[in-house]
């Protein structure tokens, strides 16, 4: 009994304090933003050669309640680099460094933050590179294929060309079906029978209590080479590796920073301050001002960061339950950082 007494008002404090936060970054996210969007990290702020940072972290997913969502856990949305890219048109630069570390995300907002993020650079005719201390892999890589450049610092896990449908889990044989505190517990020797109400076959798909059909195994089959190819052609034309070679040998395999440039998945192996030394010696800038957008990281999204078991969090799952996703499959459980 003491040790349920404690428990319970352990998890009371918890879930008040939880509450409490919540409260206070729909306050916060009300607040109007600032009007200066971009700040001087280094350099002269009188110069007119100008190379803006903007970094970008988490899974790739689009429709989010980015008010809510991004005071608490990292989400890279189409919707909010498309206003990056408005505020970055005011202030005009030379050079544009998305720093990125993603796993990937859903087919649909990561072909459209590729489409973005190239339009603008064909309109603006402005040098974009990636850049990656921990993570580009998949949809991310998607993404940074838009860039004229990719480069990676030391030790991060490049690739994973390649695209993931939900896997279909069938029961076989249900007898019964409880859920507790502990999550769900199936047992299976035979005899639940599951009825459905469905028109037009399978419309059912993915229903766990029955097996895949052949046709339906290739339908969907299809449906990820379909992207897959799009991924390759994609990867081949701006990194100029051969398609055969993309996918016979390089395939949808995570590398090393080191092993991702003797495959050409990236142009360097450099720290980041080295890469604005490069850029600025390249360009030969007499005088230059570096911008990164201002820091809005709160105590709230750090508390929210290690609080949550993210494994059973609605953003986490969002990739998982979409038809068609990518990233690595090693990380299908769970896909924010």
């Amino acid at each position: 009994m003491a040790f349920l007494n404690i428990f319970f008002k352990t998890l009371g404090l918890l879930f008040g304090i939880t509450i409490f936060l919540i409260v206070l970054g729909l306050f916060f996210s009300i607040l109007p933003n600032q009007k200066d969007f971009f700040e001087l990290k280094d350099g002269d702020k009188n110069s007119n050669n100008i190379i803006a940072t903007i970094e970008i972290n988490g899974p790739i997913l689009e429709n989010i309640n980015s008010s809510l969502v991004g005071s608490f856990l990292n989400v890279i949305d189409p919707i909010s680099v498309k206003e990056y890219l408005k505020k970055l048109e005011e202030v005009d630069p030379k050079v544009v460094i998305f720093k990125i570390n993603s796993p990937g995300g859903t087919v649909g907002a990561t072909d459209k933050l590729e489409k973005l993020i190239t339009n603008f650079k064909i309109s603006k005719d402005i040098k974009i590179f990636f850049y990656s201390d921990q993570i580009l892999a998949s949809g991310g890589y998607w993404v940074a294929t838009a860039g004229d450049k990719i480069f990676a610092n030391y030790g991060s896990l490049v690739g994973s060309i390649g695209v993931s449908g939900p896997s279909w889990y069938f029961y076989d044989g249900p007898i019964s079906i409880s859920k507790n505190l502990l999550g769900q517990n199936i047992e299976t020797t035979g005899g639940i029978k599951i009825y459905d109400q469905n028109a037009g076959y399978s419309k059912d798909l993915y229903n766990p209590f029955r097996k895949p059909t052949k046709k339906e195994i290739n339908h969907l089959q299809n449906l990820i080479e379909d992207i897959y190819d799009d991924f390759l052609s994609k990867v081949s034309k701006s990194r100029k590796i051969e398609y055969a070679t993309l996918r016979e040998d390089i395939g949808a395999l995570i590398f090393n920073s080191n092993q991702a440039k003797e495959n050409f998945l990236i142009d360097e192996v450099i720290d980041f301050d080295l890469l604005l030394k490069k850029i600025i010696k390249e360009n030969s800038y007499k005088d230059y001002k570096i911008l990164g957008i201002k820091n809005s990281d709160s105590i709230i999204s750090t508390y929210f960061a290690n609080f949550f078991n993210l494994n059973n969090f609605y953003l986490c799952k969002k990739i998982s339950i979409s038809i068609l996703a990518l990233s690595p499959n090693f990380l299908n459980n769970c896909y924010l950082n």
